[in-house]
């Protein structure tokens, strides 16, 4: 089917300047781009005072985890909504599949994972396999996947946090690579969630070794994103926690020599904010040094995790027995006490969107300290109950995640792409960047000018296309992918507000992918499944 684009803005993705012409659309493919009129009496879309741009590529996502079940478009359909064509899936060390075949932790893996889903079931352990299932079933968006060093090292050994013996690291590195020979674009690291918490140096050199040896991606998240974590000690006038775990992997980067992608750099806590100068001048002097660096970012001041992310990997070790422990949670207590004083995020900070338990999913939607309150209980040992009770695995959306002043500088800076890193709720409060993300992106670059119309565009299609070589796509050019987004740049702006995130946005006109129109500005069609795995 031939479908001709009219009389647009064109801003193809390469960052060159925009222009007014019109595009052809053939098939799954553009047959044209000019600045001249093409001449075709078929179907025609008037696009005068729009902007015809590429997909917006979502550099950081976790819809793997939905995308491989059946009905999973009514929960992709925000994302259609806001102009993502494209999803770069498997972040955070959470890999969908590249699991050791008869593990003895599937389960664990389906009950602490899978319950990103809404439902307690992997029926897949390779790559190969799920990738099978997605081209079987159909899936709404185009989809590139990452292998998660988490999920395949706890296919090996659950959450013991002893470093790897020989014959296991063995195991996992055969693991990882098998995955990447199924197609997985790199490797993912989660390294402030259990397994990936318990992963020595020499574990993640050897992981970034074999990265770099199949010429993929490495992506990570970072052991700390605050001045003060847990997860180091507390040293008073110390290097800033964040700075010191961004170190860390720029050195194994530099050592390697692996493509490094910082996932979602934030600045968890009032006291952090101050010191994103700081790690951008980092990441400058490593890509001055030779070490290809980029990060992702999101809008927002707030993102999703699991309640377990803050705590310790002394704590996190000894689950779960450690949850009955006086001695350990009167530590934690007080390294938390320290942490809210001298960083400026606590409690108060942390929203529950889905409690995974039937006696506190009343609680869905309310803050950590109101809820305490009510409840009558220590804000520690309400914090505690929630996270034994959930398994660990309560979804929370954590607040005070960076400031304004921060997002527009990230926004700014040569080396970042943008991204969502939104999970989407079955129940409870949903993450605004499920609904607005992108379009918040151009709200900003139209407001406050940091950037220009043709830069916030690239860095969400053709920089994050080239990022993670996703040949023929990302740019309006003849023979590339139809991915296809149209928005108006006068109106476009995210609608959600602290009360209501679940709100559309506006100025999103129509979405194209693979040729296909699936959103016509006012609802997507769930039926034409236009995704493919890449």
């Amino acid at each position: 089917m031939r479908m001709l684009l009219r009389k647009g803005l064109i801003v193809d993705g390469s960052g060159g300047d925009p222009y007014t012409g019109d595009l052809l659309i053939n098939g799954k493919t553009i047959e044209a781009v000019t600045e001249r009129g093409i001449g075709f009496r078929g179907k025609t879309v008037d696009c005068t005072g729009k902007v015809i741009a590429p997909g917006f590529i979502d550099a950081h996502s976790h819809l793997d985890w939905i995308l491989g079940f059946k009905g999973h478009q009514k929960l992709t359909d925000p994302f259609i909504a806001q102009g993502v064509t494209t999803l770069v899936t498997g972040n955070c060390g959470f890999g969908v599949a590249g699991f050791l075949t008869g593990s003895p932790y599937k389960e664990l893996i389906e009950t602490r994972v899978g319950s990103f889903i809404g439902r307690d079931s992997v029926p897949w352990d390779t790559m190969e396999d799920y990738f099978s299932v997605l081209r079987r079933q159909g899936i709404s968006h185009n989809i590139v996947n990452l292998a998660g060093h988490g999920t395949s090292r706890m296919s090996i050994r659950g959450f013991n946090p002893a470093p790897m013996d020989p014959g296991e690291m063995r195991t996992l590195l055969r693991i990882l690579d098998e995955a990447m020979e199924q197609g997985c674009c790199g490797v993912s690291f989660g390294l402030q969630y259990e397994p990936g918490i318990f992963a020595t140096t020499e574990e993640m050199t050897q992981v970034a070794r074999l990265v770099k040896k199949r010429d993929r991606i490495l992506t990570v998240h970072l052991k700390a994103y605050s001045a003060l974590s847990p997860t180091y000690p507390i040293v008073p006038f110390g290097t800033p926690h964040n700075l010191r775990a961004l170190k860390e992997m720029l050195d194994i980067a530099r050592e390697t020599g692996v493509r490094l992608q910082i996932s979602h750099l934030i600045f968890v806590g009032t006291k952090t904010w101050k010191t994103c100068g700081a790690a951008l001048g980092m990441i400058d002097r490593a890509l001055r040094d030779g070490v290809e660096v980029k990060f992702d970012t999101y809008a927002y001041h707030c993102g999703n995790s699991i309640i377990n992310v803050v705590l310790p990997d002394w704590f996190l070790g000894r689950v779960p027995g450690v949850f009955d422990d006086r001695k350990a949670l009167r530590r934690l207590k007080f390294e938390f006490m320290v942490i809210k004083k001298l960083l400026g995020f606590g409690y108060e900070d942390v929203q529950i969107i889905r409690a995974d338990h039937p006696e506190l999913d009343r609680f869905n939607g309310m803050f950590m300290g109101d809820i305490a309150r009510m409840r009558k209980m220590d804000p520690f040992d309400n914090y505690i109950d929630f996270a034994k009770k959930s398994g660990g695995k309560a979804a929370v959306l954590n607040h005070r995640y960076t400031s304004l002043d921060n997002i527009k500088e990230l926004m700014r800076h040569p080396a970042s792409l943008f991204m969502t890193d939104a999970l989407v709720s079955t129940k409870g409060v949903q993450n605004p960047a499920v609904y607005g993300n992108f379009p918040r992106f151009l709200q900003y670059a139209r407001e406050f000018r940091n950037i220009s119309l043709e830069e916030a565009v690239r860095k969400m299609t053709g920089a994050a296309a080239e990022r993670f070589n996703l040949k023929g796509r990302g740019i309006l050019k003849k023979g590339f992918a139809a991915d296809i987004t149209v928005f108006d740049w006068g109106r476009v702006r995210d609608n959600n507000t602290g009360e209501k995130t679940d709100a559309a946005p506006t100025g999103i006109e129509a979405v194209f992918i693979n040729g296909k129109r699936v959103f016509d500005g006012k609802k997507t069609d769930r039926n034409l499944l236009a995704g493919a795995v890449l």
